[in-house]
């Protein structure tokens, strides 16, 4: 059996699911689950989405056991057990893998745990290793988005029906648009937003390639984007267009919308970087993130 940890907002449940399907079908004699306990213990972002907003219908292991066994698994992992463990102290012989040198609350383990070298995290070969193994990563990567795709299968969108992305989208499309996200939130608690003076300079190498862009502004805080609007560069712009809609559950719609633009400023979250991924008509693009190469 091989368990793969699912966890955070919609683009990292994408990856995550992406790598899954992959191994999936590439060892199609394997029993592949995604671990979705997290979201039993965690109240975060909208939840699990993969089937919702992509219409994927993935083995979960919250579907793999009786009802009753499962909630008193829940039942542990609220009280710090996390699946492999629980899987190890029922003497079932796991492997922890890990993409990253990185310890983890939500997966404390007892039991034999392995890092995966930086030349190998990437390697095809990891997903075809014997035994039963949990692996805890992101998979945040071109390469496994690719590879799912070289195996005839991808991620779509949900068709957009209301009459305000309906209109965005038909701006977008008849537009010379250019989308720039700017994550706020809890990136901006954690330091990872770049200064202001760094995302006007972006904005600026974008207009010197582009002069002629309608820039399209996707952000969690369009109200302080609206407030610092001047020292962020955004009103030198032929065109500007707040995208400021989409919240909750219909959040995704602003990947869909960016994966339509024809340029793209990057943001360094998953999410942005899953939108261009997707985007089949991207002309130019600006990815300080040099991590995730497009």
């Amino acid at each position: 059996m091989k368990i793969v940890f699912l966890n955070g907002g919609l683009a990292n449940q994408a990856f995550q699911y992406i790598f899954y399907r992959y191994a999936q079908l590439v060892n199609k004699d394997e029993e592949w689950i995604l671990d979705d306990s997290f979201f039993f213990v965690n109240d975060v972002h909208n939840g699990y989405e993969l089937e919702r907003v992509f219409g994927v219908k993935p083995k979960l292991i919250s579907e793999y056991f009786d009802r009753d066994v499962w909630e008193y698994m829940v039942e542990l992992k609220r009280n710090g057990k996390s699946i492999p463990q629980i899987f190890l102290e029922n003497g079932e012989k796991i492997i922890k893998l890990l993409e990253a040198d990185y310890s983890s609350n939500w997966n404390p383990f007892s039991g034999e745990s392995r890092v995966i070298a930086e030349t190998d995290r990437i390697n095809p070969q990891i997903v075809s290793l014997p035994g039963n193994i949990y692996y805890h990563g992101y998979w945040i990567d071109k390469f496994w988005f690719k590879a799912l795709e070289e195996k005839g299968e991808s991620l779509k969108f949900p068709e957009i029906e209301d009459r305000e992305n309906l209109e965005i989208l038909k701006h977008i499309e008849e537009s010379n648009s250019t989308s720039i996200h700017i994550r706020r939130g809890d990136y901006a608690d954690l330091g990872l937003v770049p200064d202001n003076s760094t995302i006007k300079n972006m904005i600026g190498k974008m207009r010197e390639k582009n002069p002629e862009m309608s820039l399209f502004v996707f952000s969690d805080d369009i109200d302080w984007c609206r407030t610092n609007e001047n020292s962020l560069g955004l009103d030198n712009c032929k065109e500007l267009v707040y995208v400021s809609n989409n919240h909750g559950t219909a959040s995704y719609r602003d990947m869909q919308l960016m994966s339509n633009c024809k340029n793209m400023i990057m943001s360094n979250s998953a999410f942005c970087y899953l939108a261009a991924l997707m985007n089949k008509r991207l002309n130019l693009v600006l990815n300080p993130n040099r991590n995730r190469p497009l």
